[in-house]
């Protein structure tokens, strides 16, 4: 049987990660992926990856002004950082880490987007989006 002072420590440490355990926020989601070249050149072997969750995304040709998507079921966004490699029309190889923010806008009960953009310079950025919610019925 425990002591007082054993229970109360107990109790102060559940508490203590309890706490910590409702500062992580909301648990977003995610459900597509968009991949826009706005270059004039065609992109080959395009791919995204997140190496925490093992997760990829690739789309063998995107033509210029192109888009490439797929929408899944929702997975467990962990805001990790992701891998893009890419081949551009001019046969250069890019390789490249990026970190995307979570605006605080956005609510966890709708899917995010994550965005990926081929500027037409051949610059690489990324953003995630999330639709509106619906009209109230």
């Amino acid at each position: 049987m425990l002591k007082r002072h054993q229970k109360l420590l107990v109790f102060i440490f559940s508490m203590l990660l309890a706490g910590c355990a409702s500062r992580q926020g909301p648990a977003y989601t995610y459900n597509e992926v968009v991949i826009v070249n706005q270059s004039l050149m065609p992109l080959s072997d395009v791919t995204i990856s997140a190496a925490e969750s093992g997760r990829v995304f690739s789309c063998g040709n995107i033509a210029p002004r192109g888009i490439c998507a797929n929408k899944f079921r929702p997975q467990p966004y962990r805001g990790n950082p992701i891998q893009v490699a890419l081949m551009t029309g001019d046969g250069r190889r890019r390789n490249e880490t990026i970190e995307l923010t979570l605006p605080a806008s956005f609510v966890a009960e709708r899917p995010l987007r994550g965005v990926l953009v081929i500027g037409s310079r051949g610059e690489i950025s990324a953003y995630l989006q999330q639709d509106a919610p619906g009209p109230h019925l």
